[in-house]
Protein backbone atom coordinates (compact mmCIF):
# COMPACT_ATOMS: atom_id res chain seq x y z
CA UNK A 1 0.00 0.00 0.00
CA UNK A 2 2.82 2.25 0.40
CA UNK A 3 3.39 2.11 -3.26
CA UNK A 4 -0.19 2.94 -3.93
CA UNK A 5 0.01 5.87 -1.55
CA UNK A 6 3.18 7.05 -3.19
CA UNK A 7 1.59 6.55 -6.57
CA UNK A 8 -1.46 8.57 -5.45
CA UNK A 9 0.82 11.24 -4.06
CA UNK A 10 2.85 11.49 -7.30
CA UNK A 11 -0.34 11.34 -9.40
CA UNK A 12 -1.98 14.03 -7.31
CA UNK A 13 1.15 16.15 -7.52
CA UNK A 14 1.37 15.73 -11.27
CA UNK A 15 -2.33 16.44 -11.61
CA UNK A 16 -1.93 19.55 -9.45
CA UNK A 17 1.10 20.68 -11.45
CA UNK A 18 -0.71 19.99 -14.72
CA UNK A 19 -3.90 21.73 -13.75
CA UNK A 20 -1.93 24.62 -12.24
CA UNK A 21 0.13 24.93 -15.41
CA UNK A 22 -2.95 24.80 -17.61
CA UNK A 23 -4.68 27.35 -15.38
CA UNK A 24 -1.60 29.58 -15.50
CA UNK A 25 -1.42 29.23 -19.28
CA UNK A 26 -5.12 30.10 -19.65
CA UNK A 27 -4.70 32.95 -17.18
CA UNK A 28 -1.73 34.30 -19.14
CA UNK A 29 -3.54 33.94 -22.47
CA UNK A 30 -6.73 35.57 -21.24
CA UNK A 31 -4.75 38.14 -19.27
CA UNK A 32 -2.69 38.95 -22.37
CA UNK A 33 -5.80 39.23 -24.49
CA UNK A 34 -7.43 41.39 -21.85
CA UNK A 35 -4.33 43.61 -21.60
CA UNK A 36 -4.13 43.88 -25.40
CA UNK A 37 -7.83 44.82 -25.60
CA UNK A 38 -7.32 47.40 -22.83
CA UNK A 39 -4.30 48.92 -24.64
CA UNK A 40 -6.20 48.90 -27.94
CA UNK A 41 -9.12 50.72 -26.30
CA UNK A 42 -6.72 53.27 -24.75
CA UNK A 43 -5.07 53.85 -28.14
CA UNK A 44 -8.45 54.32 -29.83
CA UNK A 45 -9.51 56.71 -27.06
CA UNK A 46 -6.28 58.70 -27.44
CA UNK A 47 -6.70 58.78 -31.24
CA UNK A 48 -10.25 60.07 -30.81
CA UNK A 49 -9.10 62.70 -28.31
CA UNK A 50 -6.27 63.73 -30.65
CA UNK A 51 -8.66 64.00 -33.61
CA UNK A 52 -11.08 66.10 -31.53
CA UNK A 53 -8.24 68.36 -30.36
CA UNK A 54 -7.08 68.80 -33.97
CA UNK A 55 -10.61 69.70 -35.08
CA UNK A 56 -10.89 72.21 -32.21
CA UNK A 57 -7.48 73.65 -33.13
CA UNK A 58 -8.55 73.98 -36.77
CA UNK A 59 -11.75 75.75 -35.70
CA UNK A 60 -9.74 78.07 -33.45
CA UNK A 61 -7.38 78.87 -36.32
CA UNK A 62 -10.37 79.67 -38.57
CA UNK A 63 -11.87 81.89 -35.86
CA UNK A 64 -8.57 83.74 -35.33
CA UNK A 65 -8.11 84.14 -39.09
CA UNK A 66 -11.63 85.58 -39.46
CA UNK A 67 -11.03 87.86 -36.48
CA UNK A 68 -7.73 88.99 -38.04
CA UNK A 69 -9.46 89.70 -41.36
CA UNK A 70 -12.03 91.84 -39.55
CA UNK A 71 -9.25 93.75 -37.77
CA UNK A 72 -7.36 94.30 -41.03
CA UNK A 73 -10.53 95.58 -42.71
CA UNK A 74 -11.19 97.89 -39.75
CA UNK A 75 -7.62 99.21 -39.94
CA UNK A 76 -8.03 99.90 -43.67
CA UNK A 77 -11.29 101.75 -43.04
CA UNK A 78 -9.67 103.76 -40.22
CA UNK A 79 -6.76 104.67 -42.50
CA UNK A 80 -9.12 105.74 -45.29
CA UNK A 81 -11.10 107.86 -42.83
CA UNK A 82 -7.90 109.47 -41.52
CA UNK A 83 -6.75 110.20 -45.07
CA UNK A 84 -10.15 111.75 -45.85
CA UNK A 85 -9.91 113.96 -42.76
CA UNK A 86 -6.37 115.04 -43.69
CA UNK A 87 -7.43 115.72 -47.29
CA UNK A 88 -10.30 117.88 -46.02
CA UNK A 89 -7.97 119.81 -43.73
CA UNK A 90 -5.48 120.30 -46.57
CA UNK A 91 -8.30 121.53 -48.79
CA UNK A 92 -9.38 124.00 -46.09
CA UNK A 93 -5.79 125.22 -45.73
CA UNK A 94 -5.62 125.60 -49.52
CA UNK A 95 -8.79 127.70 -49.54
CA UNK A 96 -7.41 129.93 -46.79
CA UNK A 97 -4.13 130.28 -48.69
CA UNK A 98 -5.90 131.05 -51.97
CA UNK A 99 -8.08 133.65 -50.27
CA UNK A 100 -5.07 135.48 -48.85
CA UNK A 101 -4.61 138.94 -50.28
CA UNK A 102 -1.84 141.49 -50.30
CA UNK A 103 -4.08 144.50 -49.99
CA UNK A 104 -5.64 145.53 -46.76
CA UNK A 105 -8.23 147.84 -48.29
CA UNK A 106 -7.97 150.36 -45.43
CA UNK A 107 -6.55 153.43 -47.09
CA UNK A 108 -6.93 154.85 -50.57
CA UNK A 109 -3.27 155.29 -51.39
CA UNK A 110 -1.47 154.38 -54.58
CA UNK A 111 0.30 151.57 -52.75
CA UNK A 112 -3.02 150.04 -51.76
CA UNK A 113 -4.22 150.35 -55.37
CA UNK A 114 -1.09 148.55 -56.60
CA UNK A 115 -1.66 145.80 -54.00
CA UNK A 116 -5.24 145.38 -55.30
CA UNK A 117 -3.81 145.06 -58.83
CA UNK A 118 -1.29 142.47 -57.53
CA UNK A 119 -4.19 140.53 -55.91
CA UNK A 120 -6.08 140.62 -59.22
CA UNK A 121 -3.07 139.40 -61.21
CA UNK A 122 -2.38 136.71 -58.64
CA UNK A 123 -6.00 135.52 -58.72
CA UNK A 124 -6.31 135.51 -62.52
CA UNK A 125 -2.94 133.83 -63.25
CA UNK A 126 -3.92 130.19 -62.75
CA UNK A 127 -7.18 130.34 -64.76
CA UNK A 128 -5.40 132.29 -67.52
CA UNK A 129 -2.60 129.72 -67.67
CA UNK A 130 -5.18 126.91 -67.87
CA UNK A 131 -7.06 128.57 -70.73
CA UNK A 132 -3.78 129.35 -72.51
CA UNK A 133 -2.59 125.77 -72.17
CA UNK A 134 -5.86 124.44 -73.60
CA UNK A 135 -5.77 126.99 -76.43
CA UNK A 136 -2.16 126.30 -77.39
CA UNK A 137 -2.78 122.54 -77.48
CA UNK A 138 -5.88 122.96 -79.67
CA UNK A 139 -4.17 125.56 -81.88
CA UNK A 140 -1.06 123.42 -82.42
CA UNK A 141 -3.18 120.43 -83.37
CA UNK A 142 -5.31 122.52 -85.75
CA UNK A 143 -2.25 124.05 -87.40
CA UNK A 144 -0.60 120.66 -87.78
CA UNK A 145 -3.64 118.96 -89.34
CA UNK A 146 -4.43 122.05 -91.44
CA UNK A 147 -0.88 122.23 -92.75
CA UNK A 148 -0.93 118.61 -93.77
CA UNK A 149 -4.37 118.75 -95.43
CA UNK A 150 -4.34 122.14 -97.22
CA UNK A 151 -0.83 122.11 -98.62
CA UNK A 152 -1.14 118.55 -99.89
CA UNK A 153 2.16 117.88 -98.26
CA UNK A 154 3.21 114.34 -98.45
CA UNK A 155 4.96 113.58 -95.24
CA UNK A 156 6.44 110.21 -94.55
CA UNK A 157 4.81 108.26 -91.73
CA UNK A 158 8.02 108.49 -89.72
CA UNK A 159 8.06 112.29 -90.00
CA UNK A 160 4.35 112.56 -89.11
CA UNK A 161 4.88 110.29 -86.09
CA UNK A 162 7.87 112.38 -85.03
CA UNK A 163 5.81 115.58 -85.29
CA UNK A 164 2.95 114.12 -83.25
CA UNK A 165 5.44 112.83 -80.66
CA UNK A 166 6.98 116.31 -80.45
CA UNK A 167 3.55 117.93 -79.94
CA UNK A 168 2.55 115.41 -77.27
CA UNK A 169 5.91 115.66 -75.47
CA UNK A 170 5.75 119.45 -75.31
CA UNK A 171 2.10 119.43 -74.21
CA UNK A 172 2.87 116.94 -71.42
CA UNK A 173 5.85 119.06 -70.35
CA UNK A 174 3.75 122.23 -70.23
CA UNK A 175 0.93 120.48 -68.38
CA UNK A 176 3.16 118.90 -65.77
CA UNK A 177 5.02 122.16 -65.22
CA UNK A 178 1.80 124.14 -64.85
CA UNK A 179 0.10 121.63 -62.55
CA UNK A 180 3.25 121.30 -60.46
CA UNK A 181 3.42 125.07 -60.08
CA UNK A 182 -0.32 125.38 -59.35
CA UNK A 183 -0.34 122.87 -56.55
CA UNK A 184 3.16 123.22 -55.15
CA UNK A 185 2.41 126.65 -53.73
CA UNK A 186 -0.53 125.35 -51.68
CA UNK A 187 0.26 124.69 -48.01
CA UNK A 188 -0.66 121.47 -46.28
CA UNK A 189 -1.89 120.81 -42.76
CA UNK A 190 0.64 118.10 -41.87
CA UNK A 191 0.56 116.88 -38.32
CA UNK A 192 -2.81 118.45 -37.49
CA UNK A 193 -5.01 115.50 -38.42
CA UNK A 194 -7.43 114.22 -35.82
CA UNK A 195 -6.68 110.52 -35.64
Amino acid sequence: MADAALFDLVGSSLLGIGTGSVATIFQNIFGGISTWIGEWQKRKTLELQHRQEMEMTDKEIERLRAEGDVKVQQAREDRAMTETIIDGQNYQASLIHDAATYSRGKDNSWADFLLVVADFVRGITRPTMTVFLCWITWSTYQHFTGYLSTNNVLVSPDTANEMVRYIVTNTVFMSSSAVGWWFSSRPTNKGKAAV
